[in-house]
Formats: C-alpha cells, sequence, structure tokens
C-alpha cells in the first residue's frame, strides 16, 4: 500500500475512533484509537526522516552489439549512499519479447548505509535498440509505509541487430549505373569480361586487344571489346505497414522481413553498390545510398528500430515517394503486399525502374500454428488463390519477384535464381 494512501486510512480510522467514542462516552473505543495514533505517528516521524535516500545504480553488459537470439548477461548494483534502509525493493524492468534464461529481475531486502544490492540475470534477446535507461528501486520503512518509489538513471544501450544470410547467384541489371567500377553490366564497351563486340583497331588501342584471328580472316587489325562492369545505387525498401502483416504474428513477420533486407543490404555492399534504405509505412525513415562497413553497420542499427505502424497517409503503397529512386535505378522492395499494391508495383517497372520483389510469405507462418483441419486447408487453398492472382498481375507486368516461404532460408531460395527461375 501507498504511504499516503495508508496514512489517509489511518488517519480516517483514528478520526472514526476518536469521535465514535467520544459521542458514545465509551472509553474502549476510545482506548483502540491509541495503538492507531502511535503507528501513525512513529511512520510519519520515520518517514519524514528518510523519505529522500541517496541511491545510485549502475548496469554493466556482457556486450553491447548482439543479434537476435543472442543472450546477454546483465548487472544491475544499486548502492545506499544515505542513512540505513529497512527494506528496499529493486526490480529490473525485462524489455518486451526478451526470454529470461537464468537469475531474477527483482530483489528485497534491507540496505545499511555504504551497502549494495545486486540484480544478476541472463536473457534471449529479440531485435531492436534498447536503452536500458533505469532500474525501478521502491523504498519501506518495518511499519510498511512507501517512502519513496522511483527509477535511477544506469544507461547502458544495448543492440540487438537483425541476422543476415549470405546471398549467392542473385544478379540485378538497372539502366543507371555509376562511374564506379562493379557487378553490374554496363551495356556499353569498356573493363570487363564479358564479350561485347569488335571494331576496327585505332591508333592507341592497346595492342592486346587485337583479335588476331578476325586478322587472319579480314586481313585489317580488329579490336576485341568487353561489356564495361559498374556498380550501381540500390535503395532497399521495407514495408513496415501493419496492415500488411497479419495481427498475430506480425512482429514475427517483421523480423523475417527485416533479416531479408538486412540480407540484401549486405549482398549489395559485398558487391560494390552503393546501398540505401527505405523504411515505409508507420513513417518516411530513410538513408541515402552510401557504401563501407560503416554505413552497412548503419543500415543494420536503422533495421533494428523498424516497428510495424499505420498512417493513412502511407496506408497504399502507391504513395511511395519515388524521389528517393532516381530514373532507371535499381529497388529491392520487401514485402507481404496487399491487394492493390501489384499495379503500382507495375507502373514502377512500366517507368523504367528495376525491381526486385521479395515478399515474406504469411501464410506458411500462419498455417504451422493453426490445428490440421479441412476447414484451415479450404481457408488455405482461398489464400493461396488470392495470392496466386496477385502474382500472376506482378508476372504479366514484368516484375521480378521471390515469394519466400519463411520456413527456410532465404539464402537456399535465392540460389534458384541462378537457373532465372523466379518464385
Amino acid at each position: 500500500m501507498e504511504g499516503r494512501h495508508k496514512a489517509a486510512l489511518e488517519l480516517g480510522l483514528l478520526f472514526l475512533l476518536v469521535t465514535v467514542g467520544l459521542a458514545l462516552r465509551h472509553p474502549p473505543i476510545l482506548l483502540l484509537a491509541v495503538p492507531v495514533a502511535v503507528h501513525l505517528t512513529f511512520g510519519l516521524a520515520l518517514a519524514y526522516e528518510k523519505r529522500h535516500p541517496r541511491l545510485s545504480a549502475t548496469r554493466v553488459l556482457s556486450a553491447q552489439r548482439l543479434h537476435e537470439g543472442d543472450e546477454v548477461e546483465v548487472t544491475v548494483e544499486v548502492e545506499n549512499q544515505g542513512v540505513d534502509l529497512e527494506v528496499v525493493e529493486v526490480r529490473e524492468p525485462l524489455p518486451p519479447r526478451w526470454e529470461l534464461k537464468a537469475g531474477r529481475l527483482a530483489s528485497v531486502k534491507p540496505l545499511p548505509r555504504g551497502g549494495r544490492m545486486v540484480l544478476s540475470y541472463r536473457a534471449r534477446v529479440s531485435r531492436g535498440l534498447y536503452p536500458l535507461s533505469h532500474v525501478e528501486v521502491t523504498v519501506r520503512d518495518l511499519l510498511g509505509y512507501t517512502l519513496w518509489r522511483g527509477e535511477l538513471p544506469c544507461a547502458e544501450p544495448l543492440a540487438v541487430l537483425p541476422r543476415y544470410e549470405r546471398l549467392s547467384g542473385l544478379s540485378i541489371s538497372p539502366r543507371r549505373t555509376l562511374v564506379a567500377q562493379g557487378t553490374v553490366r554496363a551495356r556499353r564497351a569498356g573493363a570487363g569480361l564479358e564479350f561485347f563486340g569488335t571494331r576496327e583497331y585505332l591508333p592507341g588501342d592497346d595492342v592486346r586487344r587485337i583479335n588476331w584471328k578476325a586478322y587472319a580472316r579480314w586481313d585489317r587489325l580488329v579490336i576485341t571489346e568487353f561489356e564495361e562492369e559498374r556498380a550501381t545505387e540500390v535503395m532497399v525498401v521495407l514495408d513496415v505497414r501493419a496492415s500488411a502483416y497479419p495481427p498475430k504474428h506480425g512482429k514475427e513477420l517483421l523480423d523475417r522481413a527485416a533479416r531479408a533486407a538486412a540480407s540484401l543490404c549486405q549482398h549489395f555492399l559485398g558487391e560494390g553498390h552503393r546501398v540505401g534504405l527505405l523504411l515505409y509505412g508507420r513513417y518516411l525513415d530513410f538513408i541515402l545510398p552510401g557504401f563501407g562497413k560503416r554505413h552497412g553497420e548503419r543500415l543494420l542499427r536503422m533495421l533494428a528500430r523498424a516497428e510495424l505502424g499505420h498512417t493513412e497517409v502511407f496506408s497504399e503503397l502507391s504513395q511511395l515517394p519515388t524521389r528517393f529512386f532516381p530514373p532507371g535505378s535499381q529497388i529491392a522492395l520487401v514485402s507481404p503486399l496487399v491487394p492493390g499494391d501489384q499495379g503500382f508495383i507495375g507502373r514502377l517497372v512500366a517507368r523504367g525502374y528495376s525491381l526486385f520483389l521479395v515478399i515474406p510469405d504469411p501464410l506458411s507462418l500462419e498455417r504451422a500454428e493453426l490445428p490440421h483441419s479441412k476447414e484451415t486447408e479450404l481457408a488455405a487453398r482461398i489464400l493461396e488463390l488470392e495470392r496466386w492472382e496477385m502474382l500472376r498481375t506482378l508476372c504479366s507486368a514484368g516484375v521480378r519477384f521471390l515469394l519466400w516461404d519463411t520456413s527456410f532460408p532465404l539464402a537456399v531460395q535465392v540460389r534458384r535464381l541462378r537457373r532465372g527461375r523466379w518464385l
């Protein structure tokens, strides 16, 4: 019971006993008011003396950067720098979707001056950026009054990044390329490995590129040209609209979509491209295209804080701000999609954008949680037909997409792209 409420209750009880005793002129009732008055007096005196405890807290983490599914060891220490305290309760608020593996989150004990209380636990963490800013402390006296309740600052940030897979066999061919060398065929002659064509020798050409077989046939010098390979800009878009995700398993599906986006970002960065990131749905949160390990870390931290949300402005995919994407650039979209999105995606391709679409299949996630029955199979069949009708529209528009069964690793299904198969 809070100190104020308990004091008010005892004061009301004391007033009632005194009033009734005087009104009835019954001394035994007045005697009942004596212990209540003594308890109230001593409680208020102690509360006044110790209502401002001097406490400090520190927090130590086993690591400040983890990936989802890893375990972290947390140690919280509270030190009393003031007077002796009879009862001190320390409680650590566990972040949502963390799983406690060992240790405890609360402790109650007396804390003398200079004494310390230690909470230590181990937990499995989930994706997100956690400030871990405070610990909850309640100070009571032996009479049960709550002298002080508050939060002690002990900030120690923890970044839990999404896991990503190493992708192979994923190639892109946007119209727009950069001057820097990369892995995208630029559709023009230059430095490269793939044959592009031949032309007549001109003064100043590298003699090592002379095609001697053509010279033997035509009796004139001919140069072999190769297709230039350049880098490009890739904008990875993660759909965080709440309407695109199932209500029950939305956060779990978003975690897997964030892993897919992280895998794409790391893959394209490894290929030498400039990579940007856009979170679309709850708000517009973006990072302009860049390259390098430090930029890759920024992308992962941005994906770590991705959350589902809804706003009327971004409720439809057609509100996607294309000003972030120069004409002819590469877009990698990760979205479960909602009915009506396929029309806008087809228009993007028609306007010259090169689009790679990864569709985390929510049906595969929901079906695993439902009991096997005829009704479940019928509902799944109806949803599959609706999904394949949407995919048929995407195919007719020339959109390259991958329907990702989230029960399998993304890298396994991307390997099929080597043979030109898009699912």
